[in-house]
């Protein structure tokens, strides 16, 4: 699941020898605004300027990570979190964008070990067992990915990508039935690429026979 979670602070105002400057705060907003906007890169040129003044300022690592992550930059995203959770490893949040970085540089048990950390730290973090399953499943576990997507239902009964994967999974092991009942949760739940897996390996809406083919893949 690429989704990107972080809390945004606001910092201090700041002033030199009294005169009317940019403060911390200042570019901290105007990072936020930028990353808001979808301007990553100017994200992140704000956020470098609330370091340039006060590099303790951890908040700006994280979202700065966040903004280089929506550019690729995974191993830049990553360099990022790790400052922050060097200062907070408290920082489920941090651990679970962690996760997903690694995820894309191919680090999946290393996806996997922080994703353990955000669930030791919150354990209703739906989307940690969410990420971890999808690791999982990729290494060919099976049964315990199917088991992270129980969790993360369980704890978010309308997260449709969850009811989607866990569809391919039972499919996978031939309880077509249940895997039917996973996609059209997914599809009332506005997940609609689930009518597709319907249409396409249950013949819904079609002559076909229902359910012949083989599985296909999860979403992330």
């Amino acid at each position: 699941m690429k989704k990107i979670v972080y809390i945004l602070l606001l910092a201090c105002l700041t002033s030199v020898n009294g005169f009317a400057q940019k403060t911390i705060t200042d570019y901290f907003n105007a990072g936020i605004e930028k990353y808001r906007a979808g301007s990553y890169k100017e994200a992140i040129v704000n956020f470098n300027k609330v370091l340039e003044l006060n590099p303790k300022f951890i908040e700006a690592y994280g979202n700065m990570g966040n903004a280089k992550f929506r550019l690729g930059d995974f191993k830049g995203a990553k360099a990022d979190y790790d400052i922050v959770l060097d200062h907070n490893p408290k920082d489920a949040l941090t651990w679970y964008n962690r996760a997903i970085a690694k995820k894309e540089l191919g680090d999946i048990q290393g996806s996997i070990a922080d994703n353990n950390e955000a669930i030791k730290i919150n354990a209703k973090f739906a989307e940690a067992y969410f990420n971890r399953g999808n690791s999982k499943a990729e290494l060919g576990d099976e049964k315990a990915a199917l088991k992270d997507y129980n969790k993360a239902i369980a704890l978010t009964p309308q997260f449709a990508k969850a009811y989607y994967n866990r569809g391919h999974l039972k499919y996978k092991e031939g309880d077509v039935e249940s895997a039917a009942l996973d996609w059209e949760r997914a599809a009332s739940l506005d997940y609609y690429k689930a009518l597709d897996s319907l249409k396409e390996y249950c013949g819904v809406g079609t002559q076909e026979t229902p359910c012949d083919p083989t599985a296909n893949t999860a979403s992330k």
